[in-house]
């Protein structure tokens, strides 16, 4: 059995589900072939170059230490130091073989200065060239320097007490060691530059001192290039629109095997449907034809005016019963010599007729602002006659 509904509501309903099937399937065809790109850097050359100072204080002979030196990461008393010796080291390791280039220096700076942090404020200074700078090259995946330079702690805090007698200020001193080293690596992908300095800070002038600064530093770097990368299938996603396609095609289904368009209501059985359901209960159903036994026959001009004539007369709503509803197109009321009868055919015709008529009587913008300036115009002429 088909359910009725509305013509135009079930076009409507399937252009729509059709509209919206094919937008659903679009987008799953689209989640399922075209998931989308993203960006993504790829290695074309990886590269890793580190630097690293290592030093060992020598002593003097003295009272407190049977050894001759002694390792990283103490507290010296001046004293007993004869000199620092440090250990320089360079690496550059690449992925593939390159054409490296590249210089190298060693320079240290003597300065006098006062406060730390922020406060910090430096009153004089001497550079000083330990190692003058010094090429290098390569072709090679790897290359390596190493360099050994010892810092006389005597002579470099004699300098600074020399610069603090002569200048008469008395401040704190220290020396900075800087290993500089610059490479450049042409590589089949691109050309490498890189800097490293790694620092060693030595106070002066002290009773005792401890070594501090940025002794190594490693930067492990790629030549990199941005890729679109396709992005998989999100499941979820092709999932929602199948199960959202697979309902619209449900919907489809039934709205096209499942349903069938009402026919339109014939207008005299609209008629008599509106006339049971408001007055059923007044009426009298006959199933032999009216026999006409009154002098006279009264036409009445709708249901409603022959309902009120029962009412007031006190008589029933007769009318002949008929399995077709065509033929059900007469009701009356009888009195003792006067019959009242409503043809249904008569009343439907004179609402057609007093429809049209609405119709045509109807203003229109067009006609009616034509007439406006007809009459004005007219008025114009008549007020320049009378003025004449």
């Amino acid at each position: 059995m088909k359910l009725n509904i509305n013509k135009h509501l079930k076009v409507g309903l399937i252009i729509i589900s059709i509209i919206s099937l094919c937008m659903v399937s679009f987008l799953l065809y689209k989640a399922v072939n075209n998931p989308g790109f993203k960006d993504e850097k790829v290695s074309l050359y990886s590269y890793d170059h580190k630097t690293n100072v290592n030093y060992r204080v020598f002593l003097k002979p003295n009272i407190l230490y049977s050894e001759e030196s002694i390792t990283e990461g103490n507290t010296y008393i001046t004293e007993f130091v004869d000199y620092i010796n440090t250990f320089f080291k360079y690496e550059f390791h690449g992925e593939r073989v390159a054409d490296i280039k590249g210089d190298y220096e060693i320079t240290a700076v003597v300065e006098g200065y006062t406060g730390e942090g922020d406060t910090y404020k430096s009153i004089w200074k001497k550079n000083l060239i330990l190692i003058g700078l010094t090429p290098f090259n390569s072709k090679d995946k790897t290359i390596l320097i190493e360099k050994q330079i010892p810092l006389k702690l005597e002579k470099y805090n004699n300098f600074a007490e020399q610069v603090i007698k002569d200048t008469k200020i008395g401040c704190q001193s220290k020396i900075t060691v800087f290993w500089n080293v610059n490479i450049k690596a042409e590589t089949d992908k691109g050309l490498i530059e890189e800097k490293m300095s790694p620092t060693m800070i030595i106070p002066l002038n002290n009773n005792y001192f401890e070594i501090m600064g940025q002794l190594s530093q490693e930067k492990p770097e790629n030549i990199e290039e941005t890729k679109q990368v396709q992005l998989p299938v999100n499941k979820k996603i092709v999932v929602t629109y199948s199960v959202v396609a697979g309902i619209l095609l449900i919907i489809l289904t039934f709205l096209i095997f499942f349903t069938k368009a009402a026919v339109a209501m014939n207008p005299l059985e609209k008629k008599l449907k509106k006339i049971f359901k408001n007055h059923g209960d007044r009426l009298v159903a006959l199933n032999n034809e009216v026999a006409i036994t009154c002098e006279n026959y009264n036409a009445v001009k709708s249901i409603d005016d022959l309902v009120r004539i029962a009412d007031e007369i006190a008589k029933p709503i007769m009318y002949k019963y008929s399995a077709d509803f065509k033929d059900m197109t007469e009701f009356y009321v009888f009195d003792d010599t006067q019959m009242y009868v409503v043809d249904l055919k008569n009343v439907l015709l004179e609402d057609n007729k007093e429809k049209k008529k609405s119709e045509n009587d109807r203003p229109r913008f067009g006609k009616s602002l034509f007439k406006l300036k007809n009459k004005t115009a007219k008025k114009e002429e008549a007020e320049t006659e009378k003025e004449t």
